[in-house]
C-alpha cells in the first residue's frame, strides 16, 4: 500500500530553494522563481575566467585578480545567501565581467558567475550602489520545481516495494544505496516496515525533465526509525547522511577504458614479469596500444610523468580522500599538467606497455585515504562523520529542509 503527496510546486520560496535545493537548478537554464539565481553562463569571450588555487578562497581569488576590495567582499557576501563559497575546490572556475577600474587602479566588478556543482550555476550582478543581487527574474511559466513524497509498506523485498509505490527508478536506486550503508538496518527489512521517500524533480513544458533525485528517506523497522538525507558537503561530494552526521559518500566511478575486459583482477597473483607471488593492488584492463584512457570522475590532476615500474603514470584527486591512478601508458593527452582540472570521461592518456609490462594494458587503482581498494568492489563508498562546523551546517540544512517539505 502506498500513497503520494506533492509537497510543493512552482514558485517555491526562491531564497530557500537556492540554499537548500540549489542542485536542482540546471546549468544554462534560467530559473523561473521569485528571486531566481541560475542563469546562462556568460560567454568566456565577454569576461575573465579565474581558477581557484589549492588552498585558495573565492575572496582571495577576486583580490588576486585586482577586483576592488569593497566589491569583492560585497560579492562574496551576496553569494553566501544562496551558496557557501567555501564549497569551491582547487581547480574550480568562476567567471567575472568588468566595468572599468577605480581611482586606486583596481577593477570594478559587473557580474560574477560560479558553478555551484555539476550542471548547476549561479550569477549575481552589480547594482548602481555597488552591492550585488541576482539578475531580474524572467517569465515564470517555463518550468516548475516539484518536491514529491511517497510512502508505503514493505511486502516483499525493499526494491520491489519501492517500485510498487510508483517511485522513479533513479530514486529507487538511491534509496537502496543510502540504506545499504546503515549498519543498524537489517539487510532485508521485515514485512510491514513502513517507508517514506521525498524526492525532487524539475519539470519543464516541452522538455524531458531532469532525472529526479532523492532528498530524504525513512524506514520504520522493528520499532526503530532509520532516516537518511542527501547532503552536498564541502568540496562538492554528495553524501547520504543520518541525523547524527554519520554517513557515506558512494563512489560512482566510470570505467577508464571503454569496452575493455579485466585481464588481471585485484588480489594475490604470480607477477607476470617477476615470477613471484605479489598482491595486485589494482586491476588491469586489456586493450590495444593507443586506446583512450578516460578520467573516472571529475577531479584535479596531481601527478603526471614517469614512475618507475609503472611507466608513464597519471594520478587524479577527486576529493580530499579519493584518488585514481593510471599506469603503463603510451602517452598523455595534450595540455595536462599538475593542477589541471579534468572532467569525468575526459581523455587523459592512452593505453601502452611502458614500465614493467608484458604487453599493452591499463593498470588502474582507486585509493581512499591513500590506501588502494578493489576498484570492482560493489558498493564502494567513503565513510564520513560530520563534526564541528560541518555538523552544524548539516543540522541547519535539516531545519531548512523541514520547512521546504512542510505540507501547505
Amino acid at each position: 500500500m502506498a500513497h503520494d503527496g506533492r509537497l510543493r510546486t512552482g514558485s517555491v520560496s526562491a531564497a530557500l530553494l537556492a540554499s537548500v535545493f540549489v542542485s536542482a537548478l540546471p546549468m544554462g537554464r534560467a530559473a523561473r522563481a521569485d528571486a531566481a539565481t541560475a542563469v546562462a553562463a556568460p560567454s568566456p569571450a565577454a569576461g575573465v575566467e579565474l581558477t581557484i588555487r589549492r588552498g585558495g578562497t573565492l575572496l582571495g581569488t577576486l583580490l588576486r585578480a585586482r577586483i576592488d576590495r569593497t566589491q569583492a567582499y560585497a560579492a562574496v557576501a551576496a553569494l553566501e545567501d544562496f551558496f557557501d563559497p567555501r564549497d569551491l575546490r582547487a581547480g574550480d572556475r568562476v567567471w567575472i565581467q568588468l566595468s572599468g577600474d577605480t581611482p586606486a587602479g583596481r577593477y570594478r566588478l559587473r557580474s560574477l558567475h560560479v558553478m555551484t556543482g555539476r550542471d548547476q550555476d549561479l550569477t549575481i550582478v552589480a547594482q548602481s550602489d555597488g552591492n550585488f543581487a541576482p539578475p531580474p527574474s524572467p517569465a515564470r511559466n517555463e518550468w516548475s520545481f516539484a518536491v514529491h513524497s511517497r510512502s508505503g509498506d514493505v511486502s516483499g523485498d525493499l526494491r520491489t516495494s519501492l517500485a510498487a509505490s510508483a517511485l522513479p527508478a533513479p530514486v529507487i536506486d538511491e534509496v537502496i544505496i543510502a540504506f545499504t550503508y546503515d549498519p543498524d538496518l537489517p539487510a532485508d527489512p521485515p514485512p510491514g516496515s513502513h517507508f517514506t521517500v521525498v524526492y525532487e524533480a524539475l519539470e519543464e513544458s516541452g522538455i524531458d525533465a531532469d532525472a529526479p533525485r532523492l532528498r530524504y528517506a525513512s524506514l520504520q523497522s522493528d520499532g526503530t526509525e532509520h532516516r537518511i538525507y542527501r547532503y552536498q558537503m564541502n568540496g562538492g561530494d554528495v553524501a547520504f547522511v543520518e541525523p547524527s552526521g554519520r554517513g557515506v559518500v558512494p563512489l560512482r566511478l566510470a570505467q577508464p577504458v571503454h569496452n575493455a575486459g579485466i585481464t588481471s583482477p585485484w588480489g594475490w597473483r604470480i607477477h607476470p614479469v617477476l615470477g613471484v607471488r605479489k598482491f595486485h593492488r589494482g586491476v588491469d584492463f586489456g586493450a590495444p596500444t593507443g586506446t583512450p584512457v578516460h578520467a573516472a570522475a571529475d577531479g584535479v590532476l596531481e601527478t603526471i610523468g614517469w614512475r618507475g615500474h609503472y611507466g608513464r603514470y597519471v594520478r587524479l584527486r577527486h576529493s580530499q580522500r579519493v584518488e585514481t591512478a593510471y599506469a603503463h601508458l603510451s602517452r598523455f593527452a595534450k595540455g595536462l599538467r599538475p593542477g589541471t582540472p579534468v572532467r569525468r570521461g575526459q581523455v587523459i592518456a592512452y593505453v601502452g606497455a611502458s614500465g614493467l609490462a608484458t604487453g599493452p594494458h591499463l593498470y588502474y587503482e582507486v585509493l581512499i585515504d591513500r590506501q588502494q581498494v578493489d576498484p570492482e568492489e560493489q558498493g564502494l563508498a567513503v565513510p564520513v562523520q560530520l563534526a564541528g562546523n560541518s555538523l552544524a551546517r548539516f543540522q541547519t540544512y535539516l531545519e531548512k529542509l523541514a520547512v521546504v517539505a512542510a505540507p501547505r
